[in-house]
């Protein structure tokens, strides 16, 4: 018995050692970061608890997300934070972070920007410079020749592409703040867009045999030609056969990027302007993406539908006709526009 009593004293003790042991560990994730420093965080309205903070986590001014986490709800904090870009001087208690979030003390004036698929550099700088962002020029020459560290933007120099910065503006909902500079903005633009086309992404282009502004500029493609969201993978799929059997991609969505604004109808001198971003001219892909293709566009141009497609047309729906032959291809333009 004496012998059973001791065994039990020492497990006993274990377990105690145990949970003091993971209490101070807690403890330890839920204290003050080391690092001093002003860090912005952007908390987007909706936000739950939880997503507030893995992004406080992520962006440097707690430990352990988790931890935090699992903190507020036993407060029964986190249910009232505001939305906002914050300003947050490290290291910072808890109770004063939770209290900054919750009176919006630190909150700076923000600007929220659509920027819609498809649209150009020069679309996409007006409607930043029309929200009060910067100055319509200097975004212009950033996206020009502004230096960006960013691997997809690792391509040679081409003298027939006007903006570098073209298709890789990622298209989103992006609060700023107000005295944000151009190209903070454009980062943010960037970074974006780096975590849609992933690692995962630019390995998938490899396998296909496109360098990454190849894929992205197909992804515009696919982008400035689909009306309907799941006929897009089989769009790709026409342009990548196309590209296969050396035929020029005949797209007139990359006729209408050499105009100011779209036109209503395209003719017959449209599709000889001398351009190599005309494809009725010149085979493959033009030189760069003709607009900033979204993340389903670069999903359908990583992962393009496996048939046999050759030609397509607009049906008054919006959707298309797809065809193996050119005759058929005659035959479903005919039907189309006597609809």
């Amino acid at each position: 018995m004496k012998k059973f009593l001791t065994i039990a004293g020492v497990l006993l003790l274990i377990l105690l050692l145990a949970a003091g042991g993971a209490a101070f560990w807690v403890v330890g994730q839920l204290s003050p970061v080391d690092e001093t420093k002003s860090v912005e965080v952007d908390i987007a309205a909706g936000s739950s608890p939880r997503r507030i903070s893995t992004l406080l986590e992520e962006s440097g001014v707690i430990r352990n997300g988790d931890i935090f986490y699992l903190y507020l709800r036993y407060t029964g904090e986190g249910s009232d934070f505001r939305a906002g870009t914050y300003l947050v001087e490290t290291p910072i208690e808890n109770r004063d972070l939770i209290s900054l979030l919750k009176t919006g003390q630190g909150h700076t004036e923000t600007v929220r920007v659509t920027i819609p698929e498809g649209l150009k550099v020069e679309e996409i700088a007006a409607r930043l410079a029309d929200a009060g962002l910067g100055d319509l020029e200097v975004f212009l020459d950033l996206a020009s020749a502004g230096e960006f560290d960013y691997p997809f933007l690792s391509y040679p120099e081409d003298d027939r592409i006007l903006y570098r910065l073209e298709g890789f503006l990622f298209p989103d909902t992006y609060e700023f703040r107000r005295d944000a500079g151009e190209r903070e903005v454009l980062n943010r633009m960037l970074d974006r867009f780096s975590q849609v086309y992933n690692e995962e992404a630019r390995a998938r282009a490899v396998e296909l045999g496109l360098s990454d502004l190849e894929l992205v500029t197909m992804a515009s493609i696919v982008e400035k030609e689909a009306r309907v969201a799941a006929e897009r993978p089989r769009i790709a799929g026409v342009f990548y056969n196309r590209m296969e059997r050396s035929m020029a991609f005949q797209s007139c969505a990359t006729i209408q990027y050499l105009f100011p604004e779209p036109k209503e109808k395209l003719y017959d001198s449209d599709l000889e302007i001398e351009s190599p971003y005309n494809t009725y001219k010149y085979g493959g892909l033009p030189p760069g993406p003709i607009g900033a293709p979204g993340e389903a566009s670069l999903e359908a141009a990583l992962y393009p539908e496996e048939h046999n497609y050759l030609y397509f047309v607009a049906k008054k729906d919006g959707s298309h006709s797809f065809n193996e032959t050119y005759a058929g291809h005659l035959e479903d333009k005919a039907i189309n526009e006597a609809q």
